[in-house]
């Protein structure tokens, strides 16, 4: 007797075949900003080292105002210190890069729809939102508690990220994993929705004239406009990293003491900032390399 054929599990199956390649599609155009991620996660620490200065007392005595200063002190560590917290980084990328850029383009269907040449101040800020709406959701859900754990790791902690998750469990339980994450929600806005928002906008604004552009001009673009979202972003993300060293202090002691230790409010809020420039090239390759995903899938 012939067997009845279940149609019905074909498309379906077509569908899972589908999608797993388009994971694994995505997941390859990805792995070359992750390399780039990989390769400056030295200036990343640098960065969190000088960026946490003014309140972690792990190194008293130890002076990061300059990259000179800290690059010396790294050397001292040993070569593989300088990618000390890089576990947690392995784990949060491709998963957290999935979720920023696949949420931000379903946001963007769900932000109302208003035409650019008549309502243009409401279709930017439209774009502008569905792009804080993911960093918050990413961060939420997946990115903030590795990071904590991945600043625990830099600029604390010399075991393995284990220990820094039994430390920052320790030190307030499963709310230690989101430690200053309301004060990083709106830094978060501000940049996701920058560099998100303003890269849809700059695509627009070029038309069929961006696909023309050379991939080095597209990504001088994602560059400049990440850069842009970084320099309104920093000092949210200052104050709440130091507030992660910290034990039992607000925000406003925080950066009280910031303020006073840097010897000024851009001395503390800025502190580090050349280091995420130097490291910043990831993010425009980033935005690139989606794009690219969507052109050949």
């Amino acid at each position: 007797m012939a067997t009845k054929l279940d149609v019905t599990a074909v498309p379906a199956e077509m569908a899972a075949v589908k999608y797993a390649k388009a994971v694994g599609h995505f997941a390859a155009i990805q792995s070359v900003p992750f390399a780039f991620k990989l390769a400056a996660y030295p200036i990343e620490r640098i960065r969190l080292l000088m960026q946490t200065q003014h309140t972690n007392t792990t190194f008293e005595g130890k002076s990061f105002k300059s990259l000179g200063n800290t690059i010396s002190h790294m050397r001292g560590e040993g070569y593989l210190a300088a990618w000390r917290g890089v576990t947690p980084t392995i784990v949060r990328w491709i998963p957290s890069q999935y979720i920023i850029l696949f949420l931000k383009d379903h946001l963007n269907g769900h932000f109302p729809v208003y035409d650019k040449k008549t309502d243009y101040g409401k279709y930017f800020f439209g774009k502008v939102g569905s792009g804080a709406a993911t960093g918050i959701i990413n961060a939420l859900i997946w990115a903030y508690p590795l990071d904590v754990m991945r600043q625990q790791l830099a600029t604390k902690d010399k075991g393995t990220w284990r220990k820094a998750a039994r430390d920052v469990y320790a030190q307030g339980g499963l709310r230690g994993f989101y430690r200053g994450f309301l004060l990083d929600a709106p830094g978060l806005a501000i940049f996701r929705g920058v560099q998100l928002g303003g890269w849809d906008l700059t695509k627009d604004y070029y038309g069929e004239e961006w696909g023309k552009m050379s991939r080095l001009s597209r990504f001088a673009h994602g560059q400049f406009i990440s850069m842009m979202g970084s320099l309104f972003a920093y000092p949210w993300d200052t104050v709440r990293r130091n507030l992660m060293t910290v034990t039992g202090s607000t925000y406003v002691e925080v950066y009280k003491a910031g303020v006073s230790t840097a010897g000024g409010v851009r001395n503390f809020f800025y502190a580090g900032f050349s280091a995420r420039v130097m490291s910043s090239f990831v993010n425009g390759a980033l935005l690139e390399a989606f794009d690219e995903w969507k052109r050949t899938r």
